[in-house]
């Protein structure tokens, strides 16, 4: 996991804190391999170990203050995200939105990843935390959770305040700043770190909501998607393509219009890249249904009809062949592993 990039956003959250607490930019930087022009560079991206570097750096300039994560998650707002903060803010419910979050996983600013159950009443979103180093999960998760209560604000048009919130770490001595930020007094000691809103809040209509704004989100997002490994080249550009369109994925006819070129120089010139029309489609399908296997809850059917199969036995029988077990058996293997 710590191979995986984040955007510099939230780098540059914390060294507007660490300035405001007397550290300065260099200090925070300091055995990160990052530069100041780094920080004003916003497509520059950040490694799990450099933002874990960093988070070390600045707690180490606080004394560990308690309720660090509380305060930097409070300077979150959507438009910290990029063009995932629009698709959220563009969703036409809460429940809406952090349902995507999972999906778009490498677009969201948290080291943590979260499984949304938008099946449930009320709408729950747990930290999957196992490849956090112990040392920093309580500002990590108190961070992300406190993010979401500002995004949510920002959806809400209000102050968003959660049903429950839980955190699998002890509880601090000092719980003043719990309060002022969250507004309910959390439960400690839990199985898993969890944010809870309430069904009311989950499913209100936002004041914001915009289908056509939320397509263009969603294209923009799945630009920014690894969506295979090769993403150089007319591959590449093929593979966008096809992922912007999942459910009705272009034939090689529609790509090579919008290419510019004939099928039979798209075919020639994919071949000498070592690729095939129906191979990258597989590929981009595989990378898509793996991250809503691990990254959500959706049912198998809800997958199979997001990826454009009208039945979930060819979807089925499409990823036994690309992987050799079925989706059921690699959620289920992914989910013990991450419990463990």
């Amino acid at each position: 996991m710590n191979n995986q990039q984040r955007s510099i956003s939230s780098a540059v959250i914390m060294a507007k804190v660490g300035v405001e607490r007397g550290l300065s930019t260099v200090d925070f930087l300091a055995g990160s391999g990052l530069e100041l022009a780094d920080l004003e560079t916003p497509t520059h991206l950040v490694s799990f170990e450099q933002e874990f570097r960093l988070i070390r750096n600045l707690l180490k300039h606080c004394g560990c203050v308690t309720g660090l994560g509380l305060e930097v998650g409070s300077r979150y707002r959507f438009t910290s995200l990029a063009a995932l903060g629009f698709a959220l803010v563009s969703s036409s419910t809460l429940r809406d939105a952090f349902s995507l979050i999972p999906y778009y996983s490498e677009l969201n600013a948290s080291l943590v990843r979260v499984v949304v159950d938008a099946q449930a009443t009320d709408l729950r979103i747990e930290c999957e935390e196992s490849d956090i180093p112990l040392d920093l999960r309580p500002f990590i998760v108190e961070r992300s959770f406190v993010a979401g209560l500002k995004i949510a604000s920002d959806l809400l048009g209000r102050t968003a305040i959660p049903r429950a919130i839980e955190f699998s770490f002890a509880e601090p001595a000092d719980m003043a700043l719990y309060q002022q930020f969250i507004g309910v007094r959390p439960r400690f000691n839990a199985p898993k770190s969890a944010l809870v809103f309430s069904q009311a809040d989950a499913d209100i209509l936002l004041a914001l909501a915009d289908p056509l704004a939320l397509h263009i989100a969603h294209d923009q997002c799945r630009r920014g998607l690894p969506v295979g490994p090769k993403s150089a080249g007319l591959a590449g550009r093929v593979r966008e393509l096809l992922a912007a369109q999942p459910a009705a994925m272009p034939a090689m006819g529609q790509l090579a219009i919008t290419l510019c070129m004939s099928v039979r120089t798209l075919r020639r010139r994919l071949q000498e890249e070592g690729a095939t029309y129906l191979g990258l489609c597989d590929e981009v399908r595989q990378a898509m249904a793996e991250r809503l296997l691990t990254g959500s809850r959706l049912q198998i059917e809800q997958i199979a009809e997001t990826l454009g199969y009208s039945e979930s036995a060819s979807f089925i029988h499409a990823f036994k062949r690309w992987t050799g077990e079925s989706p059921h058996a690699f959620r289920r293997v992914r989910a013990q592993s991450r419990s463990e």
